[in-house]
């Protein structure tokens, strides 16, 4: 079995004793909802099912990678070293977005929103090829969408800024009712 390091241990058994956590939580809130057939711990138990299996996959892909490059590689080490100043100032803003996503969710609500978020963070993440810009946002905007919208049945924000307010609204309309 490939060797990993404790930092890699220490990941996936924080996020699946999160997860464990968690689960344990849902049952002081599971209640039935009448229009709702999963209950009040449906969607959380979905989310949290997300997490357990992010955790695992994490784990699995560490393995892979521990098995195919030695622990101690000293090539692998290389790229951390300083980058220079343009460096910073990526990892800054790709540090910074999440946070004036956050802050402006409210206002801007989730529909209107995240699409750019979700291309602003992989063109900062290193990405520049449009066709990639376009359709991997897109796509991962189109699933989390569905599932929480439309099968879940979660009210995301949809803002409270006008026009912001009006368009979260009608799409949630749309994804839920169609346009019928």
């Amino acid at each position: 079995m490939p060797k990993l390091t404790g930092g890699q241990w220490f990941e996936v058994v924080v996020w699946l004793a999160l997860a464990g956590v968690a689960y344990g939580y849902s049952f002081q809130f599971d209640r039935e909802i009448e229009f709702y057939k999963f209950g009040a711990s449906g969607w959380p138990r979905l989310i949290i099912l997300f997490i357990a299996l992010g955790a695992a996959g994490q784990f699995v892909q560490d393995l892979v990678q521990a098995k195919a490059k030695p622990l101690y590689d000293p090539g692998y080490f290389a790229q951390f070293a300083e980058h220079g100043p343009r460096f910073f100032i990526r990892m800054g803003l790709t540090m910074a977005l999440p946070m004036v996503y956050a802050g402006l969710m409210q206002g801007m609500g989730y529909y209107f929103l995240t699409p750019f978020f979700l291309t602003a963070y992989l063109y900062l993440t290193g990405e520049h090829r449009v066709s990639r810009l376009i359709i991997v946002p897109l796509v991962i905007y189109a699933v989390i969408t569905l599932i929480f919208t439309r099968f879940a049945y979660v009210g995301l924000p949809t803002g409270y800024w006008k026009g912001f307010y009006e368009f979260g609204n009608w799409f949630v309309v749309l994804l839920r009712y169609g346009s019928g």
